[in-house]
């Protein structure tokens, strides 16, 4: 599969049951606008259809869906991408084939296309250490980015270092997440409990903030994910991965006292913030 260096990418930062079930991955871009496709194949089907979901963060009400059939004849599902592409279209690996949209279900979140059907495999932990120093990168009325600069590393994975492996996750909103690449037996974040352990494979994770969350995730969170709700708590954090680049938190707050350009010290941050609990 294709990703462009420099990308940030999310597995575990969606409450949509494909990511939940881990069956998705959201792929971003290093310009955050056009998108490359992650496969080579025939484009079978382009569908435009409208959302009735509510975000304040998106910018139309409706959504794309492309299908590309690669050469073993599996379709590839991809979203939230404006085509710049045909149906009966070959397309190639690494081809420029849209830029991304701010629709109902990614207003707020990194811009990215959402892709299904590919195998999700996850690489072993190269390097580790506890993230702590972030660079201010860009600041909005309603958010800020900052750029984890002590990263930790699986393959060519980037994140934030927490509990062995990379984090990622939005918290405390989703109530879930997953460790990627290697964990150290203990899920605590700068001194705060990430949840409980839900799934451990070799390779990676998944934490939740209530016990059984995920086993039943279809029956109770995911009509709030499609509505727009929260499922523990409010919109604070957004951890996400890169590949090769640098990876990065989304803070939903408007913060007088942080300026683009600044360091800051991610561990005081989070805790002066969040007290002594995450959900």
């Amino acid at each position: 599969m294709f990703i462009k260096d420099g990308s940030l990418i999310s597995y575990f930062s969606s409450g949509f049951p494909s990511h939940v079930r881990v069956k998705a991955i959201d792929i971003s871009s290093p310009d955050l606008k056009l998108f490359y496709s992650p496969v080579k194949g025939e484009i079978v089907d382009i569908v435009r259809f409208e959302i009735g979901r509510p975000n304040r963060f998106s910018k139309t009400n409706y959504d794309y869906m492309v299908l590309i059939e690669n050469e073993n004849r599996k379709r590839i599902k991809i979203l939230h991408v404006l085509p710049w592409v045909e149906k009966g279209e070959y397309v190639k690996e690494g081809q420029t084939i849209g830029e991304f949209l701010q629709t109902p279900y990614t207003g707020g979140d990194f811009p990215h296309a959402h892709i299904e059907g590919i195998t999700i495999r996850f690489p072993k932990l190269s390097t580790y250490r506890d993230s702590k120093i972030g660079i201010v990168h860009k600041k909005d009325k309603e958010f800020f980015d900052v750029i984890i600069k002590d990263f930790a590393e699986a393959g060519k994975l980037r994140g934030l270092g927490c509990c062995g492996g990379l984090l990622n996750a939005s918290l405390p909103y989703a109530c879930y997440g997953g460790i990627i690449g290697g964990f150290s037996g203990q899920l605590s974040f700068y001194g705060l409990n990430l949840g409980y352990l839900a799934v451990k494979r070799r390779t990676y994770l998944l934490f939740e903030g209530k016990k059984n969350l995920l086993r039943n995730w279809d029956e109770d969170a995911s009509f709030k994910v499609l509505a727009n709700k929260p499922i523990c708590g409010f919109a604070f954090m957004e951890v996400v991965l890169s590949y090769n680049g640098y990876p990065m938190i989304r803070f939903f707050l408007n913060d007088i006292n942080v300026n683009e350009g600044d360091e800051i010290d991610i561990s005081e941050f989070i805790r002066n913030r969040l007290g002594s609990k995450i959900y």
